[in-house]
């Protein structure tokens, strides 16, 4: 190689003295040293190059690993109803469903009256309220991550009517679902019965 920029160097040299430039062995050695320098340098960047490379694998490898693998036929599924009847509910107030009866992956919490998607893909929710205040009507509403996606409103001249709502959505890992009294124009209570009225379920249709 040392041979071959020799030549270049001397050929070089050759046309800029043919041209009334003047080289002394100074300026061919400083030529040299030029190029060896550049080739030093370049190899240099292409072990970066190659490095940061290597890096960009590594982090990707490592966030891959950090997400959840879990299998499409994982179960995940949760039914939850209300026991305590609530008289002084305010608006957008999340609704608690108490009373847990299936909580398959562990996803509802009945502190909150919250679920929070394991792993992304499609979700079916239903709930529903008893209303029992004569005369009156209430509204609720299904809530993903603040945003309604679904309401129920019931209410007539009688006791005890009771309104239900399906929905079907698509959720990604970590989103959260919930359900909330809507608005303070109409009755502010919903009946629980004991449970088995006001309920709160869902499950996963499937995964991504």
């Amino acid at each position: 190689m040392a041979t071959f920029l020799t030549l270049v160097v001397y050929a070089f040299a050759q046309f800029l003295t043919g041209h009334g430039f003047l080289l002394d062995d100074n300026s061919v050695t400083n030529l040299l040293g030029a190029l060896q320098q550049e080739k030093i340098a370049r190899s240099a960047l292409q072990s970066e190059v190659e490095t940061l490379r290597n890096d960009v694998k590594s982090l990707t490898a490592r966030h891959t690993a950090s997400q959840c693998n879990c299998p499409p036929s994982k179960a995940v599924a949760f039914s939850a109803t209300m026991t305590v009847d609530i008289s002084n509910l305010g608006e957008s107030q999340p609704i608690i469903y108490d009373k847990v009866i299936t909580n398959v992956g562990r996803a509802y919490d009945s502190r909150h009256g919250t679920f929070r998607a394991p792993v992304g893909g499609t979700y079916k929710f239903t709930f529903s309220v008893l209303q029992g205040t004569n005369s009156m009507w209430i509204q609720v509403e299904l809530v993903k991550n603040g945003k309604v996606i679904g309401r129920v409103k019931v209410g007539d001249y009688g006791y005890w009517a009771i309104g239900t709502n399906i929905i079907n959505t698509h959720l990604d890992a970590g989103d959260d679902v919930w359900v909330q009294h809507s608005t303070n124009q109409g009755s502010n209570m919903i009946m629980s019965r004991n449970g088995g009225y006001t309920m709160f379920t869902g499950h996963l249709v499937t995964a991504d």
